[in-house]
């Protein structure tokens, strides 16, 4: 059993080494035109500042003449592109794991 924990182990070690979900904070190739540079501490802090962009378009949607739907529009844009969708497939993976290996543990 104890072996079967190694194993699983070194197998999602594996391949969370050569996964290809992790890919939102690599480095990219310059496209053209203008471009900036968002720098976040991990995935919470991405996450947290994809939601106020989001909380800052509901208010903005919930008064008058506030701003303009194009803009809100742009801005829920620029959230939708800093969401790390490719690395929640990786997280399922790991919750996964985790039930996985609290049940063995309980067994």
């Amino acid at each position: 059993m104890e072996n079967d924990k190694i194993k699983e182990a070194i197998d999602f070690a594996e391949k969370i080494k050569n996964a290809s979900q992790f890919n939102v904070f690599w480095e990219r190739p310059r496209r053209e035109g203008f471009g900036v540079q968002l720098n976040f501490s991990g995935y919470n802090d991405l996450m947290l500042t994809v939601r106020d962009i989001m909380k800052v378009c509901v208010a903005a949607l919930t008064e008058e003449d506030t701003a303009s739907n194009l803009t809100i529009s742009s801005v829920l844009e620029i959230a939708l592109q800093l969401m790390p969708m490719e690395e929640t497939m990786i997280l399922d993976e790991c919750y996964a794991l985790h039930l996985k290996l609290k049940q063995q543990k309980t067994d």
